[in-house]
């Protein structure tokens, strides 16, 4: 019979690698899943080991401090304790990092939460094609519909999910050394690549694949991959552009948006980029006010209507963007944190294996593109996706 310590260590290790699975599709199941995660986790003991791993990971310390300087900013600034704590609540997957890292440190573990991953990935590639070509159609689990076929997940997410889980194969292809892995992990590449690109109208998932491309392509071929990838970027977008509706919609739709903005004027309610332009402007604005510790943890609301007052501008709850959000509450030592640890991130993915590089520096340049358009640590299913797989990346540094 096993020790209760390894017996929990195993499950903990199990639902972990669930979550993978979860994290694309169910809300509900993350959050049980999750739970299931800590407790078992600290059940299993080993916390001098744990310790041990957590400390060797400048990853893991880096998201600590970060989620350490959101519990400070819960004790000042001008939200009540109650919203700072519901903010904060909304940040917990960063404290995940490290428990996960701990999870993962077994190769076989990294490769379950992978493919647990990518099954989810390549179901909601099968549905949204079906979505598509009309043989199944929304209902009250599938959200999107033919023009838009996006299955669980909105199709912002969706999107940047799936231009992930293309690199994810995309690597598969370049390294795998069985020629019929190859070919089938490159025929899913394409088919996720065409699914973000020509079929669901994500904009975020355009920005991720126009730079995982080019880096994907460096790594593989060095200095020429550089002007491979850069033309294959150009060409892919061009036949979305000219070879996809949807796509040539929402890139017209975004540039119209963009020139019709002008700042300190409210954006008209339909204009996507307009307010986000607008969101961005009076953020920076309470940035300067309170440049050295900010609103607080969860004050941004607050200050972002005392910032519009008298005006005809409408009040958000985020600015969509990250940086700017973590900067208004915590003032710039705290978007030094968060690029802190996006650098960190960078730098200490060269210490991993081979495919665990391509994914690490792969996740970041995602994360980051994602962040700048949207408040990716705040949003449940990208700031655990990030959680999710940065532990299982990263956890595999003491293996090399």
């Amino acid at each position: 019979m096993l020790p209760i310590s390894k017996s929990t260590d195993t499950l903990a290790k199990w639902a972990a690698i669930a979550i993978g699975f979860s994290v694309p599709i169910s809300v509900s199941l993350d959050n049980v899943l999750m739970l299931a995660v800590l407790l078992l986790w600290l059940a299993s003991g080993h916390f001098r080991e744990k310790y041990a791993i957590i400390r060797n990971s400048n990853t893991a310390l880096s998201a600590l401090a970060l989620i350490g300087l959101l519990a400070i900013g819960m004790f000042y600034g001008n939200a009540s304790f109650r919203d700072a704590l519901n903010t904060f609540g909304k940040y917990i997957d960063l404290l995940y990092i490290p428990i996960f890292i701990t999870l993962f440190r077994d190769q076989q573990a990294r490769n379950h939460a992978l493919s647990a991953f990518v099954l989810s990935m390549l179901l909601t590639l099968l549905l949204s094609y079906l979505l598509k070509f009309g043989i199944m159609h929304q209902n009250s689990v599938l959200r999107g519909f033919a023009d838009n076929p996006y299955a669980f997940k909105l199709h912002i997410t969706q999107n940047f999910f799936m231009a992930y889980a293309a690199l994810i194969l995309a690597t598969g292809a370049f390294n795998e050394t069985g020629p019929k892995k190859r070919i089938l992990f490159g025929i899913l590449a394409i088919l996720a690549l065409f699914n973000v690109l020509f079929m669901v109208q994500g904009r975020i998932g355009y920005i991720v694949l126009a730079l995982l491309l080019p880096y994907l392509f460096i790594r593989k071929f060095g200095t020429k991959g550089l002007v491979i990838g850069m033309l294959a970027v150009i060409l892919l977008g061009l036949t979305a552009y000219f070879g996809s509706k949807e796509f040539h919609q929402r890139i017209d739709i975004a540039v119209s948006e963009f020139s019709h903005w002008h700042p300190g004027q409210a954006s008209q309610q339909s204009s996507s980029i307009g307010e986000r332009m607008e969101y961005y402007t009076n953020t920076l604005k309470i940035i300067r006010e309170h440049p050295f510790f900010g609103v607080g943890t969860g004050g941004f609301d607050k200050a972002y209507v005392s910032q519009i007052a008298n005006t005809s501008m409408l009040a958000t709850r985020n600015p969509h963007n990250e940086f700017l959000l973590i900067a208004s509450q915590l003032g710039l030592p705290g978007l030094m944190l968060l690029l802190s640890l996006f650098v960190i991130q960078w730098r200490e993915a060269s210490l991993l294996p081979v495919r665990e590089q391509y994914l690490a520096h792969g996740l970041v340049l995602a994360m980051m593109s994602g962040c700048l358009f949207n408040s990716f640590l705040l949003d449940h299913a990208e700031g655990l996706f990030f959680a999710f797989m940065t532990g299982v990346l990263f956890s595999a540094k003491e293996q090399t």
